[in-house]
C-alpha cells in the first residue's frame, strides 16, 4: 500500500503575522503539519497550489522549510495565488506543465499546471491536453490519479466563477478510461467528493480557511488534508481529516 498525503491552499504571506480573511495563515500551516507529521506516515506528500497568496520568496522559504521535516518525496504544483518566478528562485526548479510521477510499480500521479497567466480561472492547453492523453494511453497497464489545482468539475457555489475554463476537454479526455482512478484538485477550500463513472472526483479542504454558499466570507468548518491509500489491486481509499486550528 502507497500512503499519499495532499494539502493545498495554504496562502502563506512574506510576513507571517500577516493575516489572510482574518487567518493567521502560516500558524494554521504549521499545525496541519505537526499533526501530519506526528500521526501520519506517508510515502509521498503533494501541494495542489496556492502555497503563497503573495506569490514571495520568503512565503516560498517557510514553506521550504516546513515540508524539509519529510523525509520523503514533496510534490507541488501552482495555483492562481502563485508566483512561478520566485517559487523557482526558491526551490531552484521549474515546474513542468504536466508531470508524469511514479509512485510505485502500479501507481502514477499525473500533475497538471493548470494556472492560467494573470487570471484567478485556470486553463489546460492544447499541448498539455496531447500529452496527458498519450499518458493515459501510453500507461494502461498502471493505476493513475490526476492532480491539477483548479476543480474540473462544477462545485454549485460561487467557486465556479473561476474554475477551469475548458473543463470540458479535460472531462472528454477521461471519461471511459478505466485505469484513471481519482482526480484531486484544491482551489475550491472546500471537500467534496463525487464518482464520474468509475472515477473519483474528490476536491480537498483549505490548510486554511475554507469557502462555501454565496458568498466569498469564509465558513466555519475547520481546515484540513487528505489521506489516500493507494493499494496494488487498483483500489483507492481515501478519507478528510480536520485539524482545530483556532
Amino acid at each position: 500500500m502507497i500512503s499519499l498525503i495532499q494539502i493545498t491552499d495554504l496562502h502563506l504571506t512574506e510576513n507571517k503575522k500577516t493575516k489572510v480573511k482574518a487567518w493567521s495563515t502560516h500558524a494554521s500551516f504549521k499545525k496541519i503539519i505537526d499533526f501530519i507529521k506526528n500521526n501520519e506516515s506517508p510515502d509521498f506528500i503533494v501541494a495542489s497550489g496556492d502555497i503563497s497568496n503573495d506569490g514571495s520568496k520568503n512565503s516560498y522559504l517557510a514553506y521550504q522549510k516546513e515540508m524539509k521535516r519529510f523525509k520523503k518525496p514533496v510534490f507541488t504544483i501552482l495555483g492562481n495565488h502563485d508566483n512561478q518566478k520566485n517559487f523557482n528562485a526558491v526551490f531552484g526548479r521549474k515546474i513542468p506543465s504536466i508531470e508524469k510521477i511514479t509512485l510505485s510499480k502500479t501507481w502514477l500521479m499525473i500533475a497538471i499546471d493548470s494556472t492560467s497567466r494573470n487570471k484567478e480561472s485556470g486553463h489546460i492547453t492544447k499541448k498539455q491536453l496531447y500529452s496527458l492523453r498519450k499518458l493515459i494511453e501510453n500507461n494502461k497497464d498502471k493505476s493513475l490519479i490526476i492532480c491539477l489545482h483548479h476543480q474540473p468539475i462544477k462545485m454549485d457555489f460561487w467557486i465556479d466563477q473561476v474554475g477551469l475554463d475548458n473543463s470540458n476537454n479535460f472531462i472528454d479526455l477521461i471519461i471511459n478510461q478505466s485505469n484513471i482512478k481519482a482526480v484531486i484538485w484544491g482551489h475550491v477550500h472546500h471537500q467534496s467528493e463525487s464518482i464520474f463513472g468509475s472515477i473519483k472526483m474528490l476536491s480537498t479542504p483549505s490548510t486554511c480557511y475554507q469557502f462555501f454558499g454565496n458568498t466569498e466570507k469564509p465558513d466555519t468548518n475547520k481546515p484540513g488534508y487528505r489521506k489516500i491509500n493507494l493499494f496494488k489491486s487498483g483500489k483507492l481509499e481515501t478519507k478528510v481529516v480536520r485539524i482545530d486550528c483556532y
